[in-house]
């Protein structure tokens, strides 16, 4: 949908919203612009994990989750992480509207693959009437990355693919997946652009690696599906374009 902008924020980014970050919220609401958050928070659960001395690991750039992992999963991303979100922005005046039990009609999800990762979810539905809901009324949706399974299982969900499935079900004008490094890298050097057809010829040299890969595999399926534009960078405004070509 034109107008509609995702981003997904983790690492840094999710602890501490930048000025920069801010005001490019406010640049793009003025021009008209309907903003969607997803949040990650990969840091702060793994900290409540340590307390609870709990192990954690991950296995192709997924955090394996227990049953017993997820309620400092659930603590880390809507209390600690989202909650923190949604103040600085409400200082901002950004209207910032965090849902928290209205994922259970937001994103429905279905195991991954319980046997490998736990309870790690893949998305099959975004209920997009609440997002809309929220949009029209000029706030700012503000999504942790979980979702619910058909029996209301708690889903760990990899906050690039919730981005991704967000922005296809909008049809978004474009989705940011900001992270931690300035964008796609190669031999030390930013990518200014990455075709789509050079990715699997990428992760197979080992270009694209770890955490990165559920990041490149987001992008395409979101350009696949329509979305307009997808950046991976660590800002709001610069990175690595992916491309249809």
């Amino acid at each position: 949908m034109e107008d509609i902008i995702v981003i997904k924020i983790g690492g840094v980014a999710s602890q501490t919203l930048s000025t920069d970050f801010l005001n490019q919220i406010h640049i793009w609401k003025t021009n008209g612009k309907k903003i969607i958050i997803i949040h990650g928070g990969g840091y702060a659960i793994t900290e409540l994990l340590k307390k609870a001395e709990l192990k954690t690991s991950k296995v192709d750039g997924l955090r394996l989750t227990s049953k017993e992992h997820l309620p400092f999963i659930a603590e880390a991303l809507l209390e600690q992480v989202g909650g923190a979100i949604t103040a600085t922005l409400e200082k901002e005046g950004l209207k910032p509207q965090q849902l928290t039990h209205e994922l259970k009609d937001v994103v429905q999800a279905d195991f991954l693959n319980q046997e490998r990762y736990g309870y790690v979810g893949q998305v099959e539905t975004i209920n997009t009437r609440l997002l809309e809901e929220v949009l029209e009324n000029d706030q700012i949706p503000i999504l942790a990355s979980l979702g619910y399974s058909a029996k209301k299982d708690m889903l760990n969900i990899n906050a690039d693919y919730l981005a991704s499935a967000v922005a296809q079900a909008l049809q978004a004008e474009k989705l940011v997946l900001m992270t931690d490094v300035k964008g796609v890298l190669e031999d030390g050097k930013i990518l200014d652009t990455l075709p789509i057809s050079l990715v699997a010829e990428k992760i197979t040299k080992g270009y694209i690696t770890g955490g990165m890969i559920p990041k490149i595999e987001s992008a395409l399926q979101s350009l696949q599906a329509g979305v307009g534009q997808v950046v991976i960078g660590d800002n709001l405004l610069t990175g690595t374009i992916i491309t249809g070509g």
